[in-house]
């Protein structure tokens, strides 16, 4: 009995290196397989990382563009503030212009307009006696004035020569200069 013992002997030592040699390649392959899936996790988890960065990174790019950009509005609307203000300094000005501007400027307008002489003039309340005086209209509005400037009236046709209507006038051209002159040194 001993051969049939030595044979069993054998076929069990057989079957445990063949047990042994399986069990040492099925824990290469899951070592293997780990180490692949750990891999695999590494390059996604490096992927994800990287996105959320470029993400972060245009969020903050968008938040800096959008300060800037309220920024850069409020501080246009306060230059159109002041150079609001500076239109309003002008009219208040123009309005208390003393009599002999006022008298210069209507008689330099008139010269370059061809009036009829049927005309009617329209002035400021406390300039009336002063055109009057000066004899060049045969026709002074009395029940009409305006706060600044003059207005001439001829068959339905208003010449308005206002202070406060040729500022409107010129304003878009006027408002470039200006800002050039207010803001040359902050740009």
């Amino acid at each position: 009995m001993s051969n049939l013992d030595n044979l069993v002997q054998k076929i069990l030592d057989d079957a445990k290196s063949r047990a042994s040699a399986m069990l040492d390649e099925s824990n290469r392959y899951k070592e293997e397989l780990i180490n692949s899936k750990a891999r695999e996790a590494n390059e996604i988890k490096k992927r994800i990382i990287e996105k959320a960065m470029a993400e972060a990174n245009l969020l903050k790019e968008r938040a800096i563009s959008s300060a800037e950009l309220r920024a850069r509005n409020e501080k246009l609307k306060a230059k159109q503030k002041i150079i609001d203000q500076a239109f309003d300094i002008a009219k208040e000005r123009l309005k208390n212009l003393d009599d002999n501007r006022y008298i210069s400027f209507l008689t330099n307008t008139i010269k370059t307009l061809k009036l009829s002489g049927d005309e009617i003039i329209v002035v400021p309340e406390k300039m009336r006696e002063k055109v009057k005086s000066l004899g060049l209209f045969s026709r002074i509005s009395e029940d009409e004035c305006v706060d600044s400037g003059f207005l001439i009236k001829d068959k339905g046709i208003i010449l308005n020569y206002t202070f406060d209507s040729l500022i409107d006038y010129y304003r878009e051209e006027l408002e470039i200069e200006i800002a050039q002159s207010l803001f040359k040194e902050q740009e």
